[in-house]
């Protein structure tokens, strides 16, 4: 077992200078085996009474196992709806420590839970599917749109490399799509300091940019490993961090991100959430590379690499690959930016057009 003390290994607010809070709820990540780290929770200032959040899956993986070793009460998550969550809320009344074992649902349900509570919040991640295992932000849907707010980071979090190895393939490569993303994400947020003034935040951009360099290594060197898993468990925990000391999704989140929220609101939860960045990822890196003059000059995170980074961990290159149209991804570029008005993004500078809609398909190379 290995403890990564994370709350002094962030500068604080005053350091950076940059006038985000810099919050640093999270403490302290354990990577290893749950049976090695649960004696030592008792120790760590989580009061009971525990409840322990999950679904018909992971109770099975993690959940029954942690629920009886805490005399936990248990909750099963039923759907990734606030209205679920708000259910969830109430029925845990009392509890002082909110366990979240699961995905990004559960996580979030959990999340949220204590959030409003005001409990203690450990994390749980049974699949490497996300960037939400540390954040503060919780994304679910409501009245069929889906909609991201800002809670409160976990206190703890426990990594069992183990479990996350067992996840299936699918909710792995997500993990690897949502990492990817932040190319876009990343230079779309440089578009909203540069165009509108919008703050920004070094230590961020550092947490980012580490992760990226750090997962597209190790992509590179071709190794089915614990060590790769590792690796893109702690780029999410990166990128979940740059989350938590902006208290916004905004380092982490931009246009890419919007086409997924779009593809949600039509189809419902039809592909993994990292999955759908990642095709919203090539069609807004093609679009950056036709209109933005500040996109990457490092050859690493131009549009040429990033599909043979998805190519090597088994991202979609081709739109026949999703099972999404081409009219459906055309009229996403062109609504998206609607979702959310206020975040800028290059959706937002240049309001495509089905013309240019059609141009950025091509130029991605998924049409």
């Amino acid at each position: 077992m290995r403890v990564l003390e994370f709350k002094h290994s962030l500068k604080s607010g005053e350091e950076c200078g940059c006038g985000y809070p810099h919050e640093k709820l999270l403490e302290l990540i354990f990577l290893g085996p749950l049976d090695e780290v649960f004696p030592e929770l008792r120790n760590l200032g989580l009061e009971p009474p525990y409840a322990v959040f999950y679904d018909e899956l992971t109770y099975r993986v993690a959940g029954r196992k942690i629920k009886e070793q805490l005399g936990a009460r248990g909750f099963l998550v039923k759907a990734p709806t606030f209205s679920n969550a708000e259910e969830l809320a109430a029925e845990a009344r009392g509890a002082r420590t909110i366990i979240g074992v699961g995905g990004g649902t559960v996580i979030d349900a959990a999340k949220y839970t204590a959030y409003k509570l005001g409990a203690s919040f450990v994390s749980i991640p049974t699949a490497p599917s996300h960037d939400g295992i540390v954040s503060p932000i919780v994304s679910l849907f409501e009245e069929g749109r889906r909609k991201s707010i800002l809670t409160k980071s976990p206190k703890i979090a426990i990594i069992d490399l183990g479990i996350l190895k067992s996840a299936p393939r699918k909710l792995i490569i997500s993990g690897y799509g949502d990492v990817l993303a932040k190319i876009v994400s990343l230079k779309d947020w440089q578009l909203g300091r540069r165009e509108v003034g919008e703050p920004y935040c070094p230590t961020a951009e550092k947490l980012i940019l580490d992760s990226l360099e750090a997962l597209t290594n190790s992509i590179m060197e071709l190794k089915e490993s614990e060590g790769s898993l590792e690796t893109l468990v702690r780029s999410l925990i990166s990128c979940g961090a740059a989350m938590m000391i902006t208290g916004s999704s905004r380092p982490a989140s931009g246009s890419e991100h919007l086409l997924s929220h779009y593809l949600d609101m039509k189809l419902g939860r039809r592909n993994p959430h990292g999955i759908q960045c990642a095709i919203g990822t090539l069609l807004m890196a093609a679009y950056h590379e036709l209109k933005n003059p500040d996109w990457w000059m490092n050859e690493r995170y131009q549009l040429k690499m990033i599909r043979e980074y998805f190519r090597r961990v088994g991202l979609p290159t081709r739109l026949e690959e999703t099972g999404l149209s081409a009219d459906l991804i055309m009229y996403a570029i062109v609504e998206a930016w609607s979702i959310r008005p206020n975040r800028y993004t290059i959706l937002h500078k240049f309001r495509p057009s089905m013309e240019d809609a059609k141009l950025i398909l091509e130029a991605s190379g998924l049409g």
